[in-house]
Protein backbone atom coordinates (compact mmCIF):
# COMPACT_ATOMS: atom_id res chain seq x y z
CA UNK A 1 0.00 0.00 0.00
CA UNK A 2 1.29 3.49 -0.86
CA UNK A 3 2.51 5.50 2.14
CA UNK A 4 0.04 8.35 2.61
CA UNK A 5 1.27 9.29 6.10
CA UNK A 6 1.62 13.02 6.67
CA UNK A 7 -0.22 13.15 10.02
CA UNK A 8 -1.83 16.53 9.20
CA UNK A 9 -2.06 17.31 12.89
CA UNK A 10 -3.96 14.08 13.55
CA UNK A 11 -3.03 11.39 16.02
CA UNK A 12 -3.02 7.82 14.74
CA UNK A 13 -3.22 4.86 17.10
CA UNK A 14 -2.69 1.14 16.68
CA UNK A 15 -4.36 -0.88 19.43
CA UNK A 16 -4.03 -4.55 20.33
CA UNK A 17 -7.22 -5.20 22.30
CA UNK A 18 -5.98 -8.33 24.04
CA UNK A 19 -7.88 -10.39 26.57
CA UNK A 20 -4.85 -10.39 28.87
CA UNK A 21 -3.03 -7.20 27.88
CA UNK A 22 -3.91 -4.15 25.84
CA UNK A 23 -1.06 -2.55 23.90
CA UNK A 24 -1.02 0.82 22.14
CA UNK A 25 1.37 2.49 19.67
CA UNK A 26 0.84 6.08 18.55
CA UNK A 27 2.04 8.21 15.66
CA UNK A 28 3.76 10.61 18.07
CA UNK A 29 6.09 7.86 19.29
CA UNK A 30 4.35 6.53 22.38
CA UNK A 31 4.24 2.81 23.09
CA UNK A 32 2.65 1.30 26.18
CA UNK A 33 0.96 -1.86 27.41
CA UNK A 34 -0.79 -3.09 30.53
CA UNK A 35 -3.19 -5.68 31.88
CA UNK A 36 -6.75 -5.48 30.54
CA UNK A 37 -8.17 -4.99 34.02
CA UNK A 38 -10.16 -2.12 35.47
CA UNK A 39 -11.51 -1.14 38.89
CA UNK A 40 -14.42 1.22 39.43
CA UNK A 41 -14.10 2.85 42.83
CA UNK A 42 -17.28 3.60 44.73
CA UNK A 43 -18.41 7.22 44.72
CA UNK A 44 -18.44 9.00 48.06
CA UNK A 45 -20.41 11.97 49.31
CA UNK A 46 -17.72 14.45 48.26
CA UNK A 47 -16.94 12.95 44.90
CA UNK A 48 -19.46 12.90 42.10
CA UNK A 49 -16.96 11.49 39.60
CA UNK A 50 -16.37 7.77 39.39
CA UNK A 51 -12.66 7.04 39.84
CA UNK A 52 -11.21 4.44 37.51
CA UNK A 53 -7.97 2.53 37.97
CA UNK A 54 -6.54 0.31 35.26
CA UNK A 55 -3.71 -2.13 34.72
CA UNK A 56 -1.12 -2.46 37.49
CA UNK A 57 -2.87 0.04 39.75
CA UNK A 58 -6.06 -1.99 39.53
CA UNK A 59 -4.28 -5.26 40.22
CA UNK A 60 -2.56 -3.88 43.32
CA UNK A 61 -5.66 -2.31 44.87
CA UNK A 62 -7.42 -4.50 47.41
CA UNK A 63 -10.72 -2.62 47.56
CA UNK A 64 -13.12 -1.98 44.70
CA UNK A 65 -14.63 -4.25 42.12
CA UNK A 66 -12.17 -5.88 39.68
CA UNK A 67 -13.44 -6.76 36.26
CA UNK A 68 -11.67 -8.19 33.25
CA UNK A 69 -12.12 -5.33 30.83
CA UNK A 70 -12.22 -7.50 27.76
CA UNK A 71 -13.46 -11.04 27.26
CA UNK A 72 -13.81 -13.39 24.32
CA UNK A 73 -17.39 -12.37 23.55
CA UNK A 74 -17.88 -8.71 24.53
CA UNK A 75 -21.63 -9.21 24.19
CA UNK A 76 -23.06 -7.88 27.43
CA UNK A 77 -23.64 -4.16 27.97
CA UNK A 78 -21.60 -4.28 31.16
CA UNK A 79 -18.62 -5.78 29.31
CA UNK A 80 -18.83 -3.19 26.55
CA UNK A 81 -19.09 -0.31 29.02
CA UNK A 82 -16.23 -1.71 31.12
CA UNK A 83 -13.88 -1.88 28.15
CA UNK A 84 -14.86 1.58 26.96
CA UNK A 85 -14.06 3.03 30.40
CA UNK A 86 -10.87 1.00 30.62
CA UNK A 87 -9.63 2.19 27.23
CA UNK A 88 -10.34 5.86 27.98
CA UNK A 89 -8.65 5.63 31.40
CA UNK A 90 -5.72 3.75 29.88
CA UNK A 91 -5.18 6.43 27.21
CA UNK A 92 -5.61 9.32 29.65
CA UNK A 93 -2.96 7.77 31.90
CA UNK A 94 -0.54 8.25 29.02
CA UNK A 95 -1.68 11.82 28.24
CA UNK A 96 -3.87 10.91 25.30
CA UNK A 97 -7.29 12.55 25.25
CA UNK A 98 -9.25 11.73 22.07
CA UNK A 99 -11.93 14.23 23.16
CA UNK A 100 -9.49 17.09 22.61
CA UNK A 101 -7.78 16.06 19.40
CA UNK A 102 -8.50 14.38 16.11
CA UNK A 103 -7.56 10.76 16.71
CA UNK A 104 -7.96 7.82 14.36
CA UNK A 105 -7.49 4.24 15.55
CA UNK A 106 -7.21 0.78 14.10
CA UNK A 107 -7.90 -2.01 16.58
CA UNK A 108 -6.51 -5.51 16.11
CA UNK A 109 -8.90 -8.28 17.15
CA UNK A 110 -8.56 -12.07 17.52
CA UNK A 111 -8.80 -14.04 14.29
CA UNK A 112 -11.73 -16.17 15.46
CA UNK A 113 -13.76 -13.26 16.86
CA UNK A 114 -17.34 -13.31 15.60
CA UNK A 115 -18.95 -10.40 13.77
CA UNK A 116 -21.01 -9.29 16.78
CA UNK A 117 -17.85 -9.00 18.86
CA UNK A 118 -16.22 -6.89 16.14
CA UNK A 119 -19.31 -4.71 15.75
CA UNK A 120 -19.47 -4.04 19.49
CA UNK A 121 -15.78 -3.19 19.62
CA UNK A 122 -16.10 -0.94 16.57
CA UNK A 123 -19.10 0.86 18.05
CA UNK A 124 -17.47 1.63 21.40
CA UNK A 125 -14.22 2.65 19.65
CA UNK A 126 -16.12 5.01 17.36
CA UNK A 127 -17.51 6.72 20.45
CA UNK A 128 -13.96 7.38 21.69
CA UNK A 129 -12.07 8.27 18.49
CA UNK A 130 -12.77 10.53 15.52
CA UNK A 131 -12.72 7.39 13.42
CA UNK A 132 -12.00 3.72 14.03
CA UNK A 133 -11.55 0.48 12.11
CA UNK A 134 -11.35 -3.13 13.31
CA UNK A 135 -8.77 -5.42 11.69
CA UNK A 136 -7.77 -9.07 12.13
CA UNK A 137 -4.71 -9.12 14.38
CA UNK A 138 -2.87 -11.60 12.15
CA UNK A 139 -3.21 -9.19 9.23
CA UNK A 140 -1.73 -6.44 11.44
CA UNK A 141 1.31 -8.63 12.12
CA UNK A 142 1.74 -9.61 8.48
CA UNK A 143 1.40 -5.99 7.35
CA UNK A 144 3.99 -4.61 9.77
CA UNK A 145 6.51 -7.38 9.19
CA UNK A 146 5.92 -7.41 5.42
CA UNK A 147 5.35 -11.16 5.51
CA UNK A 148 4.62 -12.45 2.04
CA UNK A 149 2.95 -15.57 0.67
CA UNK A 150 4.59 -18.69 2.06
CA UNK A 151 5.03 -17.51 5.64
CA UNK A 152 3.46 -18.97 8.77
CA UNK A 153 2.37 -16.81 11.72
CA UNK A 154 2.12 -18.39 15.17
CA UNK A 155 0.59 -16.00 17.71
CA UNK A 156 0.93 -17.49 21.21
CA UNK A 157 -1.27 -15.43 23.48
CA UNK A 158 -2.61 -15.85 26.98
CA UNK A 159 -5.77 -17.85 26.30
CA UNK A 160 -5.20 -19.28 22.82
CA UNK A 161 -2.72 -19.77 20.01
CA UNK A 162 -3.48 -18.79 16.42
CA UNK A 163 -1.58 -20.44 13.58
CA UNK A 164 -2.02 -19.15 10.05
CA UNK A 165 -0.33 -19.58 6.67
CA UNK A 166 -0.28 -16.53 4.44
CA UNK A 167 -1.52 -17.50 1.00
CA UNK A 168 -2.70 -14.03 0.03
CA UNK A 169 -2.47 -10.46 1.25
CA UNK A 170 -5.09 -11.04 3.93
CA UNK A 171 -4.98 -14.18 6.14
CA UNK A 172 -8.31 -15.94 5.72
CA UNK A 173 -10.14 -17.47 8.68
CA UNK A 174 -10.39 -20.84 6.93
CA UNK A 175 -6.60 -20.83 6.56
CA UNK A 176 -6.06 -20.46 10.32
CA UNK A 177 -6.06 -22.86 13.22
CA UNK A 178 -6.94 -21.65 16.71
CA UNK A 179 -5.73 -23.78 19.62
CA UNK A 180 -7.14 -23.50 23.17
CA UNK A 181 -3.67 -23.77 24.68
CA UNK A 182 -1.34 -20.88 25.44
CA UNK A 183 0.27 -18.96 28.28
CA UNK A 184 -2.55 -19.50 30.77
CA UNK A 185 -2.19 -23.25 30.39
CA UNK A 186 1.47 -23.04 31.38
CA UNK A 187 0.42 -21.13 34.50
CA UNK A 188 -2.17 -23.78 35.36
CA UNK A 189 0.32 -26.59 34.81
CA UNK A 190 2.80 -24.87 37.12
CA UNK A 191 0.12 -24.65 39.81
CA UNK A 192 -0.70 -28.33 39.33
CA UNK A 193 2.93 -29.48 39.55
CA UNK A 194 3.74 -27.32 42.58
CA UNK A 195 0.61 -28.53 44.37
CA UNK A 196 1.56 -32.14 43.66
CA UNK A 197 5.03 -31.55 45.11
CA UNK A 198 3.81 -29.54 48.12
CA UNK A 199 0.14 -30.38 48.84
CA UNK A 200 -0.10 -27.62 51.45
CA UNK A 201 1.11 -24.92 49.05
CA UNK A 202 -1.07 -21.88 48.44
CA UNK A 203 -0.42 -21.42 44.75
CA UNK A 204 -2.30 -19.07 42.44
CA UNK A 205 -2.18 -18.69 38.67
CA UNK A 206 -1.11 -15.08 39.15
CA UNK A 207 1.98 -16.20 41.10
CA UNK A 208 2.67 -18.96 38.56
CA UNK A 209 2.54 -16.40 35.74
CA UNK A 210 5.03 -14.20 37.60
CA UNK A 211 7.44 -17.15 38.00
CA UNK A 212 6.97 -18.11 34.35
CA UNK A 213 7.91 -14.62 33.17
CA UNK A 214 11.06 -14.69 35.32
CA UNK A 215 12.17 -18.30 35.03
CA UNK A 216 10.23 -19.95 32.20
CA UNK A 217 12.45 -22.02 29.93
CA UNK A 218 12.45 -24.66 27.22
CA UNK A 219 16.07 -25.68 27.59
CA UNK A 220 17.83 -27.76 30.20
CA UNK A 221 16.35 -25.79 33.08
CA UNK A 222 17.73 -23.00 35.23
CA UNK A 223 19.70 -23.88 38.35
CA UNK A 224 18.93 -20.43 39.71
CA UNK A 225 15.16 -20.93 39.58
CA UNK A 226 14.77 -20.40 43.33
CA UNK A 227 11.41 -19.09 44.52
CA UNK A 228 9.49 -18.58 47.74
CA UNK A 229 6.74 -21.21 47.70
CA UNK A 230 3.83 -20.04 49.87
CA UNK A 231 2.65 -22.74 52.27
CA UNK A 232 -0.21 -22.78 54.74
CA UNK A 233 2.23 -22.33 57.61
CA UNK A 234 5.03 -20.31 56.09
CA UNK A 235 7.29 -20.01 53.06
CA UNK A 236 9.65 -22.55 51.50
CA UNK A 237 12.76 -21.31 49.65
CA UNK A 238 13.22 -23.94 46.95
CA UNK A 239 14.14 -24.54 43.29
CA UNK A 240 11.27 -25.25 40.87
CA UNK A 241 13.46 -25.56 37.76
CA UNK A 242 12.15 -29.01 36.90
CA UNK A 243 8.48 -28.09 37.32
CA UNK A 244 8.98 -24.94 35.26
CA UNK A 245 10.57 -26.78 32.34
CA UNK A 246 7.98 -29.58 32.40
CA UNK A 247 5.08 -27.08 32.39
CA UNK A 248 6.49 -25.05 29.49
CA UNK A 249 7.32 -28.10 27.38
CA UNK A 250 3.95 -29.72 28.13
CA UNK A 251 2.03 -26.85 26.55
CA UNK A 252 4.48 -26.01 23.75
CA UNK A 253 4.42 -29.63 22.55
CA UNK A 254 0.70 -29.21 21.83
CA UNK A 255 1.40 -25.99 19.95
CA UNK A 256 4.05 -27.73 17.82
CA UNK A 257 1.44 -30.41 17.05
CA UNK A 258 -0.81 -27.62 15.78
CA UNK A 259 2.00 -26.27 13.60
CA UNK A 260 2.58 -29.69 12.03
CA UNK A 261 -1.16 -30.08 11.47
CA UNK A 262 -1.29 -26.79 9.56
CA UNK A 263 1.86 -27.71 7.60
CA UNK A 264 0.28 -31.00 6.50
CA UNK A 265 -2.58 -29.05 4.89
CA UNK A 266 -0.29 -26.69 2.98
CA UNK A 267 0.03 -27.26 -0.77
CA UNK A 268 3.03 -29.46 -1.46
CA UNK A 269 4.67 -26.91 -3.77
CA UNK A 270 5.01 -24.29 -1.02
CA UNK A 271 5.25 -26.56 2.05
CA UNK A 272 9.06 -26.41 2.15
CA UNK A 273 8.95 -22.61 1.93
CA UNK A 274 6.43 -22.37 4.75
CA UNK A 275 8.23 -24.76 7.12
CA UNK A 276 11.35 -22.62 6.81
CA UNK A 277 9.48 -19.36 7.34
CA UNK A 278 7.73 -19.74 10.72
CA UNK A 279 7.31 -16.48 12.65
CA UNK A 280 6.43 -16.58 16.35
CA UNK A 281 4.65 -13.71 18.10
CA UNK A 282 2.56 -13.12 21.21
CA UNK A 283 3.14 -12.62 24.91
CA UNK A 284 4.34 -16.20 25.46
CA UNK A 285 6.87 -16.05 22.61
CA UNK A 286 9.61 -14.66 24.86
CA UNK A 287 10.30 -17.98 26.60
CA UNK A 288 14.05 -18.72 26.41
CA UNK A 289 14.97 -21.41 23.87
CA UNK A 290 11.48 -21.33 22.33
CA UNK A 291 12.76 -21.21 18.76
CA UNK A 292 15.26 -24.01 19.32
CA UNK A 293 12.61 -26.15 21.03
CA UNK A 294 10.17 -25.84 18.11
CA UNK A 295 12.87 -26.47 15.52
CA UNK A 296 14.02 -29.61 17.38
CA UNK A 297 10.43 -30.87 17.58
CA UNK A 298 10.03 -30.35 13.83
CA UNK A 299 13.20 -32.26 12.89
CA UNK A 300 11.39 -35.58 12.87
CA UNK A 301 8.89 -34.18 10.35
CA UNK A 302 11.24 -32.63 7.84
CA UNK A 303 12.61 -29.75 9.89
CA UNK A 304 11.75 -26.06 10.00
CA UNK A 305 13.17 -22.59 10.62
CA UNK A 306 11.72 -20.37 13.34
CA UNK A 307 12.00 -16.59 13.56
CA UNK A 308 11.35 -14.74 16.82
CA UNK A 309 10.48 -11.05 17.21
CA UNK A 310 12.18 -9.49 20.28
CA UNK A 311 9.38 -6.89 20.39
CA UNK A 312 6.48 -9.24 19.73
CA UNK A 313 4.41 -7.76 22.56
CA UNK A 314 3.77 -4.77 20.25
CA UNK A 315 3.67 -6.62 16.92
CA UNK A 316 -0.11 -6.25 16.56
CA UNK A 317 -0.35 -2.64 17.74
CA UNK A 318 2.63 -1.61 15.58
CA UNK A 319 1.01 -3.20 12.54
CA UNK A 320 -2.31 -1.53 13.31
CA UNK A 321 -0.57 1.84 13.65
CA UNK A 322 1.29 1.36 10.37
CA UNK A 323 -1.98 0.57 8.64
CA UNK A 324 -3.76 3.55 10.23
CA UNK A 325 -1.04 5.94 9.09
CA UNK A 326 -1.01 4.56 5.56
CA UNK A 327 -4.75 4.71 4.97
CA UNK A 328 -5.60 7.48 2.44
CA UNK A 329 -6.52 10.73 4.26
CA UNK A 330 -9.79 10.72 2.35
CA UNK A 331 -10.78 7.48 4.07
CA UNK A 332 -10.51 9.01 7.54
CA UNK A 333 -12.12 12.27 6.42
CA UNK A 334 -15.14 10.45 5.02
CA UNK A 335 -15.31 8.30 8.12
CA UNK A 336 -15.31 11.35 10.37
CA UNK A 337 -18.02 12.92 8.25
CA UNK A 338 -20.13 9.77 8.61
CA UNK A 339 -19.95 8.95 4.90
CA UNK A 340 -17.88 5.77 5.26
CA UNK A 341 -19.94 2.81 6.41
CA UNK A 342 -18.23 -0.08 4.62
CA UNK A 343 -14.85 -1.71 5.05
CA UNK A 344 -14.58 -0.80 8.73
CA UNK A 345 -14.14 -4.45 9.68
CA UNK A 346 -11.31 -6.29 7.93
Amino acid sequence: MEDFDSNNGCLYLGIDAGVFKTSVCTSDGKKFSERSVVIFLQKDSDNTEEKILSGKEAMELQDGVIKEALNNELKGKDDILAFKKFLKAFLNKHDIDPDRQTAYAIIGVPSNADRQYKMNLLELSSEIFSGAMVVDELFCIAYKKSLQEGAMIVDIGSGKTDICVINSNIPQQNECLSLPCAGKDIDREIVKLITERWPDSRMTEELAMDWKEKYGNLGSGQDSCIVDVPLENGILHESIAEEMQIACEFVLTDIVSGITRVLSDVDAEIRETVRNNIHIFGGTSNLPELGTFIENELKELGGGKVFLDPYSAFAISEGALELARNMPPEFWQQLRAGKQDEGLIL
